[in-house]
């Protein structure tokens, strides 16, 4: 929205590896939520030196613009977390869920489209804060769950209030991808690192 560039990385799988469907990990879709681009930015360093097991697209703060601000909404002061076209999008919201005058209004969410869809993504993980839990969408159950083993979070598929419009909603219940929504308690950020880093890199070496 500010001319703030939106990064995006991938990584190749080895030659040798077993082919899977890309994965997808990204943070800060609410700026106020930090921790998750610290996490991606030390997955970021392991994978340079130690590639991962799939293609795998980082993209480590997708509302840019609200992470330099230190807001949850974007700088239009959507939620682009219910400004997906799932079947679900409504324009009725609670104050401070604004979904946008239309669904993928703001061109942070249709970026996040353009790679999904165009690089045929199957693997979804949104780093999230402050809950502490491992919660899915679509067919993401089995990965939430191994996940959640691996940071002692747990899973489940309720987060607890409905999510209009959100990524899960498209990609997890209308679709059907393996949607995986990690999210991280308030801590400081190398604990953070330290108690999400075996799921993290879970999710980009092994099957669900």
């Amino acid at each position: 929205m500010l001319g703030r560039p939106i990064t995006a990385l991938r990584f190749a799988a080895p030659e040798y590896a077993q082919p899977r469907p890309p994965a997808l990990l990204f943070g800060a879709i609410h700026g106020d939520e930090p921790l998750g681009v610290h996490c991606l930015g030390q997955l970021i360093v392991e994978l340079i030196e130690r590639p991962p097991g799939r293609v795998t697209w980082i993209v480590p703060a997708l509302n840019i613009d609200g992470l330099a601000a230190g807001t949850k909404n974007n700088a239009n002061d959507i939620d682009l977390n219910r400004n997906f076209s799932a079947e679900n999008w409504s324009a009725d919201h609670k104050p401070g869920y604004s979904p946008g005058r239309a669904p993928e209004s703001e061109p942070e969410t249709r970026a996040l489209v353009e790679l999904i869809d165009g690089e045929g993504i199957e693997r979804i993980v949104a780093l999230h804060s402050p809950f502490r839990v491992v919660n899915w969408d679509g067919a993401g159950k089995e990965l939430a769950e191994q996940m959640g083993d691996l940071n002692g979070y747990g899973a489940s598929g309720d987060i607890g209030y409905p999510t209009p419009g959100s990524l899960g909603s498209k990609y997890g219940v209308d679709r059907g991808l393996e949607v995986v929504t990690l999210e991280i308690p308030f801590l400081e950020q190398e604990q953070a690192w330290q108690e999400n880093r075996s799921a993290l890199r879970f999710a980009v070496d092994l099957p669900a």
